[in-house]
């Protein structure tokens, strides 16, 4: 065998072992980052305002697994006077701690995405690292508090600067940068950025779906919506109705009984449940490298058949509750009338009339930027798809419409042309952008999405500080052929 042979078998050897313990795995991390820091020339030039304030280059709203994964990306790409903004508290960044209540991540364990290609940084490499190469094959799905502790990890070992308790209160254009009103902990805060990626999950742009029947009938104190704050310890001992067979409604559901709940019934509009995922099926290379380049027609005819029945929630989902007695699932019952009644939740249906202390809605979120009170300021000027685009069969995807209408790295578009061009500079990355991006938000469509949003905050950033570079290369005159007799002088200076 070889020289270079046997070097290769080496390092691919090295590159695949298993660190015995974190300390292990994170100096790895930082030789894999060294060696392939390349090219490390820093590439934007620091800016000030005329007061003094600093501008930051770009400011990622969200600190959840789109947040950090394109938080990694800009400082890959020397993109590095960033800050990445979170409203929750540390260790409750995106839904895993909060609204998703289910034990497991429905994404496969060996999921990619977030690592950006680095092996050791793989939620694989995490966890052997923790607890051994035999326990992850054993392992049959990445817990919630796993996946948790790992993003966290990310966030630790690759110095990602998030700054948590800080919501973003209001977003506008002011001169050459953008001005971010933030509430820090209740203190307000002012943040400047030439760019802003928009990573903060589905719900400030549509929000949760509340049906009338039942905000115009209920107490505000007895129903909740799953995507919002539940206090499921209160509702031991209560008897519960959810509304909705989807993976939310078995996952509230399920915790609502782990939580001691005396009687848990759900109430379904369909006969049955949708046995078909069809979002899976966009789980594939060209799908989701590719999607974001269709044209309108074509992206609407995908999304239609995506959509076309609701997801079913997932078979370990059913299994929680299936065989608890306090759960019974109602078929063909879609409510007909809602009411307070001597302290009781009743709701009539098809199959009778229902009687609970709580309702929980799992109606799933809007897709709405009309709603996101953030950006009052340029809500009129952002294009939703309803300005742009004319579905040819009627109604269906309807609630689409609202949706932000995006440019191919998801850059935000301008209703009217010219009036805003600002909002080329600001990055809607979150779920809202599934009809223009496809489904790269989702943990397992990652890796695609978050190479085509630096290339557009790259593509930004080269083409305003053009005339910059344009001029530095004129200028350029450092050889390190200077002195040698054979070469010809340089130019006075």
């Amino acid at each position: 065998m070889s020289i270079v042979e046997t070097t290769g078998r080496a390092e691919a050897e090295r590159s695949t072992s298993v660190y015995h313990s974190l300390a292990e795995l994170e100096n790895a991390v930082r030789r894999d980052l060294e060696i392939l820091e390349y090219p490390s020339k820093p590439w934007l030039r620091p800016l000030k305002r005329d007061d003094g304030a600093h501008v930051y280059d770009v400011v990622i709203v969200g600190g959840g697994h789109c947040g950090v994964a394109a938080a990694f990306a800009m400082m890959r790409e020397r993109v590095s006077n960033i800050l990445v903004l979170d409203e929750n508290p540390v260790g409750e960044e995106g839904p895993w701690q909060t609204y998703a209540r289910m034990p497991d991540l429905r994404t496969r364990k060996n999921v990619t995405g977030m690592e950006l290609g680095f092996p050791n940084l793989t939620y694989r490499a995490w966890y052997e690292a923790r607890n051994g190469e035999a326990a992850y094959g054993r392992m049959q799905r990445i817990t919630v508090g796993e996946w948790t502790g790992y993003n966290l990890w990310l966030r630790k070992v690759l110095e990602l600067p998030v700054q948590t308790d800080s919501k973003l209160v209001r977003l506008a254009p002011d001169g050459t940068s953008f001005r971010l009103d933030v509430s820090k902990g209740g203190q307000a805060q002012t943040i400047y950025a030439r760019r802003v990626v928009l990573a903060w999950g589905p719900l400030p742009m549509g929000g949760c779906n509340m049906p009338d029947i039942i905000t115009k009938n209920l107490p505000a104190d007895r129903y909740s919506h799953a995507y919002g704050h539940v206090d499921m310890d209160a509702l031991k001992g209560k008897r519960v109705i959810v509304i909705g067979a989807g993976a939310s409604g078995f996952d509230n559901a399920g915790t609502a009984i782990e939580k001691g709940a005396a009687e848990v019934r759900m109430l379904v509009r369909r006969p049955h449940i949708c046995r078909l995922s069809i979002i899976r099926w966009t789980d594939w290379a060209g799908f989701l490298s590719t999607y974001a380049d269709l044209d309108d027609n074509q992206k609407w005819l995908l999304m239609q058949e995506v959509q076309r029945n609701p997801a079913p929630p997932p078979i370990r989902a059913i299994n929680r509750v299936e065989n608890d007695p306090r759960f019974h699932i109602h078929f063909s019952a879609p409510m007909e009338s809602v009411r307070y009644e001597n302290g009781e939740v009743v709701i009539k249906t098809p199959q009778g009339e229902f009687r609970a202390d709580h309702v929980l809605l799992a109606t799933g979120f809007g897709v709405n930027i009309r709603t996101a009170t953030a950006l009052e300021p340029i809500l009129d000027q952002i294009a939703v798809w309803g300005d742009k685009f004319t579905p040819p069969d009627g109604k269906r995807l309807e609630k689409y419409l609202n949706a932000p209408y995006l440019d191919r790295q998801y850059q935000f578009t301008e209703k009217t042309p010219g009036a805003a061009p600002y909002l080329k500079h600001i990055f809607n990355f979150n779920q809202t952008a599934t009809l223009s991006m496809g489904p790269t938000g989702r943990v397992s469509g990652l890796k695609y999405g978050v190479r085509r949003l630096m290339m557009g905050v790259n593509k930004s950033f080269l083409g305003e500080d053009f005339e910059r570079h344009y001029a530095a290369v004129r200028a350029y005159n450092d050889s390190e052929l200077d002195g040698h007799p054979w070469v010809e002088k340089p130019p006075a200076k």
